[in-house]
């Protein structure tokens, strides 16, 4: 884990860590490497719209466990030494301008875990059809 930039504590729970994660790759060039993480707590009223209708959607609700991560990086490759903080800066302002709108929304936490969960029934989905072709 890189440096940490900011923390960003939103109104709807979610708290973010951005750290710089960067890596001089030749002489004065740099990998540009700022991560955004965050972990929204899977709340039972997110649950309550989850209704599985199959052993799949089933399995990916037990799956879900307490928390899901929120992942985002933002690169920018062969950034000159000399520019790292001006570039960063752009690229954490571009964030904040376009995604941390949408992140901030009061109903974000709960489409996260609803998203995850259709993620982990669709893996469970093609892990379970792959094993009844071994079959």
């Amino acid at each position: 884990m890189g440096r940490l930039l900011k923390r960003l504590i939103l109104d709807n729970g979610l708290v973010l860590e951005i750290t710089d994660e960067s890596s001089n790759y030749y002489a004065e060039f740099w990998n540009l490497k700022v991560v955004i993480r965050g972990k929204v707590k899977v709340r039972p009223e997110y649950l309550q719209g989850i209704v599985p209708s199959n052993p799949s959607e089933l399995k990916a609700k037990k799956a879900l466990g307490e928390e899901v991560e929120y992942y985002r990086e933002l690169t920018q490759l062969g950034v000159r030494e000399t520019e790292l903080g001006e570039d960063r800066r752009r690229l954490l302002q571009y964030f904040e301008e376009n995604s941390l709108p949408y992140l901030q929304h009061p109903s974000f936490p709960e489409r996260m875990v609803r998203k995850r969960w259709l993620e982990l029934t669709e893996e469970t989905r093609v892990r379970r059809s792959m094993d009844d072709e071994d079959d």
